[in-house]
């Protein structure tokens, strides 16, 4: 039977959150759904969480060989049916009952948008704080007028706090995984344009997992400069002169440490014809 909503768990690993992730996706009062888990782990302890709930409407893949971030997202909406796609990182979860219905709702009431992002609670787990990640206003009219603005700022945020339909022709490029996020958004947008947004913290994001890839790399300037670079000369070819442009690397160069191109050249392989 064909379903409105898939909602995708690419999962590694740290069972205890996955099953708090899936326990929050069965509370839910929107119904008509699959579960789609693409896992990554090393054990099978993922495996059986599925198995101990016998959940009807779900389906359940593990990878023989791991597939990484982001090959284990696409594996996972690869397998998908539904008319929407819901990412749900598995140390991800819905703040209460409502969320998916939401996202649903508010896409089905505007035919013409094929994207959805709502705000996020960021639970930091190092001190146990929260913060809300929200968009302004200016900044949702930034976007709809300069999708690539989201190259100088994630405002969108984390892939578990968007609903989107189902499109197989744009994926996650696996050649990114610092802004892999980015790279969808800003093609998913490209093709779909219009999008909705929801003032309202649908999604809870953990972060501080050991595991987590953001929580990886943050230190790693090779793939964060590489794939700012890389990314940078695909969206402003023409532009490499913007101040904004120029205030940005500088600001990313110094927190690396680079001084020199030769330096740059130490850390990452440059796309781009900088020298002059």
């Amino acid at each position: 039977m064909s379903v409105l909503v898939s909602v995708c768990i690419p999962a590694y690993n740290n069972p205890e959150l996955f099953e708090k992730c899936l326990n929050s996706i069965l509370i839910q009062d929107f119904k008509d759904y699959e579960i789609i888990v693409s896992d990554d782990s090393t054990n099978d302890h993922i495996q059986k969480i599925t198995e101990k709930l016998k959940i009807y409407n779900l389906k359940y893949f593990h990878n023989i060989t791991s597939l990484g971030s982001p090959e284990n997202w696409n594996c996972a909406i690869s397998k998908a049916s539904g008319k929407y796609i819901k990412i749900m990182h598995h140390d991800d979860y819905f703040t209460d009952k409502s969320g998916l219905g939401k996202f649903v709702s508010v896409l089905e009431k505007n035919p013409s948008a094929s994207f959805a992002f709502s705000y996020s609670k960021i639970y930091f787990k190092k001190d146990n704080t929260v913060y809300i990640h929200k968009q302004t206003k200016a900044q949702l009219k930034r976007i709809k007028t300069e999708i690539d603005f989201l190259f100088f700022r994630n405002i969108i945020g984390s892939p578990s706090a968007v609903c989107f339909r189902n499109d197989k022709t744009i994926m996650f490029d696996n050649n990114y995984k610092w802004l892999v996020d980015v790279d969808f958004y800003i093609k998913y947008l490209k093709k779909h344009k219009a999008f909705v947004n929801i003032s309202e913290p649908l999604i809870t994001v953990v972060d501080g997992e050991a595991e987590q890839i953001t929580h990886n790399i943050t230190k790693s300037a090779k793939v964060i400069v590489s794939e700012n670079l890389n990314l940078f000369s695909i969206l402003y070819t023409k532009r490499l002169h913007h101040k904004k442009s120029f205030l940005f690397f500088q600001e990313l160069f110094e927190n690396y440490k680079i001084n020199s191109l030769k330096e740059l050249k130490e850390v990452c392989k440059i796309p781009l014809n900088l020298e002059s």
